[in-house]
């Protein structure tokens, strides 16, 4: 018997968590932290530790797994982590030690873990790192293989559950690019040969389901990106704005302005986080990216220095959501030296995450640059998941016994449901919604 029980990013996006249960044996895939209402918290807390957990869980911040450990945590054999992005492994400084379990993730994803445990003073966590297309047996009937995908962050994976009923396979985030810019695409055969071997459960990403057609590849964004830097805005002095775990955009950004005859420089504590990251997991080399810079004087010191060099600099920070605190809010709001007007473009190389408090937050910060008739290049990106026709794909090669749509909401789930019933799946039988907090089974 196989249950599946939902904590988090099924009923919206956000605080990604599952146990999948395989006859009394569990293994929990991500970890993740529900970001809108972890800034709330941060809001009223100035330092976070471990001993907050109580307080994290109460407030929705990380999922609520209290009465599942009680009954169930002797039971756990691996939490397996798909990527590094924050609502997906940010829970688990908070939650993992008590599982006494091993944390199997990717190279890049277990540096980007590391991090966050040095932040929360966390040490008695056990790591794995595990590559992709290698397997890690957790006891004589289950074994996780992790599998390469692309999404907008290095080292993504789709967890591969190998049981006696067939594979069950967690794809939490994933897009299909054959010409990523950055890693290897997707490996088609073995998602190919997994099909014909047999998939029992598919628990597949459907953020993007409701968009029709392919979302685009990385590479796309790099010749946007070289149209706006070397064109549109060639007598500006251009401040990006994108994800800060989108190494394969960060690198792309850097090798444009370059080419371009313009100096890059990066800011920002979280940008320090997933560069360093990704340098110590031998993803990228150090000497491709300047050093990043961070603590307001040594920021100061240089934005008085490229103050009037228009045409010169690239500044690649932190602020695309229009979050308060991050580089960009302070930058429009007056809080450095630097005063910004027409000889200054920003481009928003991302998109709003549909927050409510991220679309106010991007608004007002949108309001203060027009204000200050800053030149503005929006949208400058493509998603890191997968549209609708990518999902039917994603089906049709792994042809699973049972499909449940996950890391979306209502509004998603059902546009899955109604994709998954043209591919002949049947809601409840074959089809499943699956919502926070519920539990379903599956022999």
């Amino acid at each position: 018997m196989i249950k599946i029980q939902a904590f988090g990013g099924y009923s919206k996006i956000g605080k990604s968590m599952t146990a999948i249960d395989v006859d009394g044996e569990i293994i929990l895939t991500d970890m993740g932290a529900d970001i809108e209402k972890l800034v709330d918290f941060e809001d009223d807390k100035s330092i976070i530790s471990v001993h907050d957990t109580p307080a994290l869980i109460d407030n929705g911040v990380i999922p609520n797994d209290v009465k599942f450990f009680e009954e169930n945590g002797k039971k756990v054999k691996a939490i397996v982590l798909t990527h590094g992005h924050l609502d997906h492994v940010w829970g688990v400084p908070f939650l993992a030690a008590k599982y006494k379990c091993p944390v199997i993730a990717t190279p890049f994803t277990i540096k980007v873990l590391d991090n966050l445990m040095k932040n929360f003073r966390q040490k008695g966590i056990n790591t794995v790192r595990l590559n992709t297309g290698t397997e890690y047996k957790l006891s004589e009937s289950i074994s996780v293989e992790l599998v390469n995908i692309t999404h907008s962050i290095p080292n993504s994976a789709m967890t591969v559950i190998h049981t006696k009923y067939g594979a069950i396979v967690y794809a939490n985030d994933w897009k299909l690019d054959d010409t990523p810019t950055l890693g290897q695409k997707p490996n088609y055969a073995r998602m190919q040969e997994l099909g014909d071997k047999g998939v029992h459960t598919l628990i597949l990403d459907s953020t993007n389901v409701d968009h029709d057609g392919y979302t685009f590849s990385e590479s796309v964004v790099r010749t946007m990106l070289e149209d706006v830097i070397k064109k549109s805005l060639s007598n500006k002095t251009i401040f990006i704005t994108t994800f800060s775990s989108h190494i394969a955009r960060i690198k792309n950004i850097v090798e444009i302005s370059r080419k371009s005859d313009r100096q890059v420089l990066i800011f920002g504590r979280s940008m320090a986080m997933y560069i360093g990251a990704a340098i110590e997991a031998n993803i990228i080399e150090k000497s491709k990216l300047p050093e990043v810079i961070t603590g307001r004087t040594k920021i100061n010191d240089i934005l008085r220095y490229v103050r009037g060099k228009p045409g010169k600099y690239v500044i690649l920070c932190t602020g695309h959501q229009g979050e308060k605190g991050a580089f960009l809010d302070k930058l429009a709001t007056g809080q450095y030296e630097y005063r910004l007007g027409s000889d200054d473009a920003v481009i928003f190389s991302s998109r709003v995450i549909p927050t409510t408090l991220n679309i106010a937050n991007r608004s007002i910060l949108q309001t203060a640059l027009e204000k200050l008739n800053v030149n503005i290049a929006d949208n400058v990106h493509v998603s890191g998941h997968g549209s609708k026709n990518d999902y039917k794909l994603m089906i049709k090669m792994l042809r699973p016994k049972h499909l449940i749509p996950s890391h979306g909401g209502m509004d998603k789930i059902s546009v899955a449901i109604d994709v998954a019933r043209d591919l002949g799946y049947e809601l409840n039988k074959t089809s499943h919604i699956l919502l926070d907090g519920q539990e379903l089974s599956l022999e």
